[in-house]
């Protein structure tokens, strides 16, 4: 009887102490989150403004390296990261590097300053389809010369990271053929032009990049050129011909399906930036280098391509050198696509709505706590390490990947030079 007297007494007391401890709050949901690290970005007369304007302004101010990763072809982001350029340049902005090869990056430098910037662009389009990737677009050609008038820097350099583009042979080796190589190196030089010339024939009747000679060309045929050239040319013509074969070879496995794709190009975009990097004077900190690539180039750690590609590679750098760097991605919640359609083609216009896109739903929190009325930037660093539930491993990416996110409610599509 006495024990069993003692089981109720314990029982009631059991009941009377949980009935009296305090039920912890909910935690909030990654909506409230959301909606705690948003701020809202607006521009006056081409200037941040909005209590988004002092996040995004000391935050560059602290940064060596500034990455901007973006949607291509848009109006929009050009006029951001032209406000980010004015940023920089007071602190010392030195180069901006871009996805587009070397020699269109040369190409464009040597326009600067002069008044017939676009025709000769438009000029070199013309006479060589698809040889440029970007700066063809006025908006990017145009930022790229803003920000190397912003620097006012007669040191400043415009860095091309990445291969050429699938249309560039007949150029690659026409600037060959004007370095004058030895008589055998110039016959295999002019045989290959003549072979590019069909291809780019064929490639036009159907649109068909893959008849183009980058995609087409057999290994062999390369190597034999590469040979001639060590013993007949000089070191511009070798250095024009490695861009060539490489580019060649990053099309050729990606046509193939092969990833091996993506992590050459992803190896040739840190290598550039690199070299471009020790030339420029290593870990001067008093030089800042802004970076404007596609968004999925630039996360810190792997990429949604499973790359550790160069926006991890600078992350490393500038923690090497005891520096800094900021992660910035700009994306459209809706908008128009100008897209490629085809070796020496008419673009189109496709519209999208990003969280419909297979590879961007992850993005539909982001989207739906939009400030109205203006661009939205979260900051993304203060989710870190916090209670947010269970999240789209996207997100997640993104959240780590990124120091900001910036939403722009439309994006409208950019104009190609001609």
């Amino acid at each position: 009887m006495k024990i069993t007297r003692l089981i109720f007494f314990a029982t009631v007391l059991t009941r009377l102490v949980w009935a009296q401890t305090p039920v912890e709050p909910a935690p909030p949901s990654f909506d409230q989150k959301l909606g705690e690290v948003r701020y809202d970005l607006r521009f006056d007369s081409g200037r941040f403004v909005g209590n988004g304007a002092p996040v995004l302004k000391s935050s560059i101010a602290n940064a060596k390296y500034v990455l901007i990763g973006e949607d291509h072809i848009t109006r929009e982001i050009p006029q951001f990261a032209s406000a980010v350029c004015d940023l920089m340049a007071p602190q010392g902005l030195s180069a901006m590097a871009v996805e587009v090869g070397p020699q269109v990056a040369e190409f464009v430098s040597s326009s600067f300053g002069k008044p017939d910037r676009l025709a000769r662009m438009a000029a070199l389009t013309k006479q060589y389809p698809n040889s440029v990737a970007f700066m063809d677009i006025r908006q990017e050609n145009d930022l790229a010369a803003h920000c190397a008038e912003a620097a006012r820097n007669p040191h400043f350099h415009l860095w091309g990271l990445d291969q050429e583009f699938v249309g560039s042979a007949g150029w690659l080796l026409d600037q060959i053929l004007a370095t004058h190589p030895g008589p055998a190196a110039t016959a295999a030089i002019t045989r290959l032009k003549s072979e590019d010339q069909q291809g780019a024939a064929r490639a036009k009747e159907t649109g068909d990049p893959s008849k183009l000679l980058l995609f087409a060309v057999p290994d062999s045929e390369l190597a034999e050129i590469t040979a001639l050239l060590q013993r007949e040319g000089n070191a511009t013509a070798n250095a024009l011909f490695r861009e060539l074969r490489e580019s060649h070879e990053i099309y050729f496995k990606n046509m193939q399906g092969s990833p091996d794709s993506n992590s050459q190009r992803a190896q040739l975009l840190k290598t550039n930036f690199r070299l471009d990097v020790e030339m420029a004077g290593g870990a001067d900190r008093s030089q800042k280098v802004l970076v404007k690539f596609g968004d999925w180039h630039l996360y810190k750690g792997f990429n949604p391509l499973q790359q550790r590609d160069l926006g991890n590679y600078i992350a490393e750098m500038a923690d090497g050198q005891g520096s800094s760097s900021l992660y910035i991605c700009v994306l459209g919640a809706k908008g128009t696509h100008r897209l490629f359609t085809g070796y020496d083609q008419p673009t189109k216009l496709d519209k999208f709505v990003m969280d419909e896109d297979p590879d961007y739903r992850w993005l539909k929190p982001a989207i739906d706590n939009q400030i109205p009325g203006a661009w939205t930037l979260y900051d993304l660093r203060k989710l870190r390490f916090a209670k947010l539930g269970t999240l789209d491993p996207g997100m997640e990416r993104m959240i780590y990947g990124y120091d900001l996110l910036v939403i722009v409610p439309e994006l409208t599509p950019a104009d190609v030079i001609q």
